[in-house]
């Protein structure tokens, strides 16, 4: 009964270790796949990209603000 069981769980694992890495066509980005070179062009890429996001939402808000006090006074000229 035992033997049964353990054999069963046993499959099932191996089947989802399979099936996980089948189901992955994309590696995760981690260091455990790739060169320490590799890694930090990666972390590098990742802080660029944040940063631009930054800049982009700040000009973003920039612009709101400006539109927001030309209309206000446009509607004060009125």
């Amino acid at each position: 009964m035992f033997n049964t069981v353990f054999f069963a769980v046993l499959i099932v694992l191996i089947l989802g270790v399979i099936y996980v890495m089948k189901g992955s066509d994309n590696p995760p980005e981690t260091y455990f796949n790739q060169t320490p070179k590799e890694y930090i062009e990666l972390v590098e890429q990742k802080k660029a990209a944040r940063q631009a996001a930054e800049a982009m939402q700040q000009s973003l808000q920039q612009n709101a603000e400006k539109t927001d006090r030309v209309l206000e006074s446009t509607k004060d000229h009125r």
